[in-house]
């Protein structure tokens, strides 16, 4: 797969929640919280290691809890990509991270340029 990055990417692993809404079966919603860890982070996306596939396309509500001082960040994203990686039932997914009403999408962006800043581990996109 060819890599389209096109930030700076920030190797972190922190707990990440996609919220979920799905169709149940009698024509009502339900929601479903997944649990994943973030491989990579850049203010416009996240690379995600998760047990459950998701729809490339998707739009849903991520929340990313970084430990330490950066804090919890509730996100807007949309599935980019998805394959599964060599751990049987689990998948690597790159999102991209839009702005939208009711998010922390200006605290992640400031966040993410702190960290550019400060030295830490950073991989260079394309």
């Amino acid at each position: 797969m060819e890599d389209q990055r096109s930030q700076q990417r920030h190797t972190r692993k922190a707990d990440a929640y996609l919220e979920l809404t799905l169709d149940g079966e009698q024509g009502d919603y339900i929601q479903k919280v997944i649990a994943c860890e973030t491989v990579d982070l850049s203010a416009k996306g996240l690379k995600i290691y998760m047990s459950e596939p998701v729809e490339q396309g998707l739009i849903t509500d991520v929340l990313v809890e970084i430990s330490g001082e950066d804090g919890r960040f509730v996100l807007t994203a949309e599935v980019k990509w998805i394959s599964p990686c060599g751990d049987d039932g689990w998948y690597f997914a790159g999102f991209e991270i839009f702005e939208a009403e009711n998010t922390d999408f200006e605290e992640w962006e400031k966040m993410i340029e702190k960290r550019g800043q400060s030295g830490l581990q950073i991989e260079k996109g394309c």
